[in-house]
């Protein structure tokens, strides 16, 4: 674990000195926006790259509490939504979870002309109703992450050690401060184990504020990584 989480700061340690002596990327304009939600069916952590105000590109990493999951990967021409990819798993009509595959390919006038449903490896055709809830998910996701960040707030991942919370890219923090107050179980079970832990929160000088955890989970469980169109 903390390997990965050594490497991970190499990485973002790169890539951040990459970007910083890059004409382009800063001429563009491009921000990145990550955070999450959570709700009694599902736990859903989003990403959004804008480029001079407009989406470029978004992913979604959504868990249900049934055990089924997808991953996406969103493509934007402006304000378009031009390309989506989704893998994942969902039940059977027996309960099994059983793969599938999803790629929406549409115009500049929001037509789909492109659509490819593979569930269990068969090829399966897509209902009208099924692609307009694919659309309404790319623009709800534009939406909350901006609303996200208008509020300072972002997605912060890591894990929680021997009393210190290490975060993805390697920052320590001993002062985590959560807004709402959390049950005693949870508590204990930060305490007292190992944790990996997502929320969405603010880093205010030396300490983390937390507006809503999202998930906590056993400490061999692994950083998650913004989905791309080849996940």
């Amino acid at each position: 674990m903390k390997h990965f989480i050594a490497s991970a700061l190499a990485i973002l340690t790169l890539a951040g000195c990459s970007s910083a002596t890059t004409p382009l990327r800063q001429s563009a304009q491009i921000t990145e926006y990550s955070g999450g939600e959570i709700d009694n069916t599902k736990t859903s952590l989003f990403w959004l790259t804008e480029r001079f105000d407009s989406p470029e590109s978004s992913s979604d990493d959504v868990i249900f509490k049934d055990k089924t999951w997808y991953k996406s990967h969103y493509t934007w021409d402006s304000d378009n939504l031009r390309e989506m990819s989704r893998t994942g798993e969902r039940l059977s009509n027996s309960g099994d979870l059983i793969p599938f595959q999803m790629t929406l390919r549409f115009s500049g006038t929001g037509e789909a002309v492109y659509q490819r449903l593979r569930i269990n490896g068969k090829v399966m055709p897509m209902r009208k109703q099924q692609i307009d809830d694919v659309k309404q998910q790319a623009s709800d996701l534009i939406a909350k992450g901006k609303n996200q960040q208008e509020q300072g707030l972002e997605l912060i991942q890591g894990y929680w050690e021997e009393g210190a919370f290490v975060t993805c890219e390697g920052r320590t923090f001993t002062s985590i401060e959560f807004k709402d107050q959390l049950p005693s179980f949870v508590i204990d079970r930060l305490i007292d184990e190992d944790h990996f832990v997502a929320f969405i929160g603010e880093y205010k000088a030396k300490k983390i504020v937390v507006d809503k955890m999202l998930m906590l989970k056993n400490g061999g469980y692994e950083c998650i990584e913004r989905p791309s169109s080849q996940s």
